[in-house]
């Protein structure tokens, strides 16, 4: 069946108001009584982190745990559209690739879920018809030749045994526990990723890279080739360019790869606390407080442990205890931002792909980057279909600055110039129809060569365990599913060894 414009995340959020799927509930006055919830960890965010944590504790290790997740599902931005002939459209994690046996998470029978080889997005059979088109302009680029996809791969191939030669494959996969401290990290990972492929001849890598990411990691910088060798290192690993040459294997959940955190929220049940927020935490080196609010209310949560699987950002950060050390280490990166949706529009062609290709690409197709927020591309889901999938970066806008509305803005104007330019048919009164909007939250998260040089990273590794409290997530790993997992492993065998 399908859900409209409401979508999974629209109708679940429906139940939680009063009135809609229930009666209003009287009750009497004077304040509700404040639950107290025990429990071994709590863990916040039910992202990809966050919802594997809490299955490898509690499941594997015997630990109790509760998960506090502020939206009304589990899964963080993997996202999946039932559109209305029951279809899945998988837009947010497309795919899981081959790393360790990280795989074997999603096989474990308690889930039961189908692994399925390839892309999940397209139907089956289905190429869409390429079309480039330079959005600032509205023009399609008639004379535009694509890079030699050979020349492409073999710069991705040196790229890769450049990084596994000098060993940096393993200070970054799939964490940074094995990053040298700052004074010792490697020059090389701290040069902006242009001037590391030239120093290496693998420019021609560049361009695929940049479109395979989507614009996550430019989205705190508008200049792509100026990003940290190492901050483009987490979008887009040494263990991802193997997918590129054939040395790693791509898989998706059958059925749409939300039903993989569907499963994962059946198999923890109460364990998780949605629609719910932190309000403040108490934090000491023999447990902690969490206070938090949701549908029921507010509730306190005493635990041994707290594990941080959110990024660690300002503005999430806001409501914890801080002490100046975390403060002090906290306040030094910067993001932008970066979100995916399911759109629609009359004079989009089902079956095409409009591809922002700027101009300048014409005389050098190997440098096809955007330094304006932008729309990477409008990729249709097929031909018998009307959606369309999209990614929005900010490309150096602030992360405040750039929510849903400012990235359906540029879509639209993105739109607009197109039909003036006559590359779509006048658009009249019609505006974009914004079918699901899923944020990824903070793209590009990091800081600058020299807080990196002058110990950034060891200091923030350092807090594990300090205060009960363990961080993980893609803000402070490789942002790859299967390796956030193995990060995951590491960091919970770290807290056990601890406890």
């Amino acid at each position: 069946m399908g859900f409209g414009v409401l979508g999974i995340r629209g109708l679940l959020a429906l139940t939680s108001v009063p009135g809609v799927f229930g009666a209003v509930v009287e009750r009497a006055p004077g304040p509700a009584p404040v639950e107290i919830i025990e429990r071994d960890v709590v863990i916040i965010g039910g992202g990809a982190a966050g919802s594997h944590a809490a299955v490898r504790l509690r499941e594997d290790f015997k630990k109790s745990v509760v998960v506090v997740e502020k939206d009304v599902l589990l899964g963080g931005h993997v996202d999946t559209y039932i559109d209305k002939t029951g279809a899945p459209r998988d837009y947010g994690v497309q795919c899981y690739f081959t790393y360790d046996d990280a795989l074997d998470f999603i096989r474990r029978p308690a889930l039961n879920l189908t692994l399925m080889p390839g892309l999940s997005r397209a139907a089956t059979g289905f190429e869409a018809t390429v079309r480039n088109v330079d959005f600032t302009t509205g023009k399609e680029l008639a004379n535009f030749t694509a890079p030699d996809a050979m020349v492409e791969i073999g710069a991705i191939v040196a790229m890769y045994q450049v990084l596994t030669s000098k060993g940096y494959d393993k200070m970054i996969e799939p964490g940074f526990y094995n990053l040298p401290a700052g004074p010792q990290i490697p020059d090389d990972l701290l040069l902006p990723v242009g001037q590391f492929a030239a120093k290496y001849n693998v420019t021609a890598a560049l361009a695929k890279m940049y479109e395979s990411t989507g614009g996550g990691p430019q989205a705190r910088d508008s200049n792509f080739l100026n990003i940290m060798t190492l901050t483009f290192l987490q979008s887009f690993s040494p263990s991802w360019m193997k997918v590129f040459f054939g040395a790693a294997d791509l898989f998706y959940v059958q059925g749409g790869n939300q039903k993989l955190y569907d499963a994962i929220a059946t198999l923890l049940g109460k364990d998780v606390l949605y629609s719910t927020t932190v309000t403040s935490t108490e934090r000491t080196a023999t447990g902690v407080k969490v206070k938090v609010r949701g549908p029921s209310g507010t509730k306190v949560i005493k635990a041994k442990k707290l594990l941080v699987a959110i990024p660690p950002t300002r503005e999430n950060l806001a409501p914890f205890d801080l002490n100046a050390e975390e403060t002090d280490i906290f306040a030094k990166p910067t993001y932008g931002r970066y979100g995916t949706a399911i759109v629609t529009h009359p004079k989009l062609t089902p079956g095409q792909e409009l591809h922002n290709m700027p101009t300048s690409a014409i005389a050098d197709p190997y440098a096809p980057f955007l330094n304006t927020a932008h729309v990477l591309t409008f990729s249709s889901y097929g031909t018998d279909t009307d959606l369309f999938s999209i990614g929005v970066s900010s490309s150096g806008s602030s992360y405040a600055a750039f929510d849903e509305r400012a990235a359906t803005r540029v879509a639209q104007q993105s739109l607009e110039k197109m039909a003036l330019a006559g590359t779509l048919p006048k658009l009249g009164c019609k505006k974009l129809t914004v079918v699901e909007w899923s944020d990824h939250g903070p793209g590009g998260f990091g800081v600058t060569p020299a807080e990196m040089r002058a110990g950034w990273m060891d200091r923030m590794y350092g807090l594990q365990g300090k205060r009960s409290t363990w961080y993980t997530g893609n803000a402070i790993a490789i942002d790859f599913t299967t390796q956030l997992w193995k990060m995951n492993d590491e960091t919970i065998k770290r807290m056990l060894a601890a406890w």
